[in-house]
């Protein structure tokens, strides 16, 4: 992804099965519906600072991814985004309380963990 870019758009990698990792640019702020839906061998991604949400189902069937943190700037988390990563561990920085998580957002993924409790 150029650097540039503010908002990757639906469905843009949706069921792009080759895909095996993505590294996100600073600009990005917003992560969309399906964006990387059904990637079944995204093992890796980094999502930036700089991204406030992730889309409703922006990472659903991506069983090949392990981990992701998410950042402290993400404020919303739309429905099952994760859903059916059976295989990723999610930290998710909510320092602020400010993140709002969609129904069955991480739905089946092996573990969610949350740095204040």
């Amino acid at each position: 992804i150029p650097e540039g870019v503010t908002s990757i758009g639906e469905s843009a990698f949706f069921d792009c099965s080759n895909l095996t990792s993505i590294d996100i640019p600073e600009g990005v702020t917003s992560i969309g519906v399906y964006v990387f839906g059904k990637c079944s061998s995204l093992t890796s991604i980094n999502i930036p600072e700089g991204v406030t949400s992730i889309e409703h189902s922006a990472f659903r069937d991506c069983s090949s991814l392990t981990s992701i943190k998410i950042p402290g700037g993400v404020t919303n988390i739309g429905d099952y985004a994760f859903e059916n990563c059976t295989n990723l561990d999610v930290v998710i920085d909510n320092s602020e309380d400010n993140v709002k998580v969609g129904d069955d957002a991480f739905k089946d993924c092996k573990s969610v963990t949350w740095l204040k409790d």
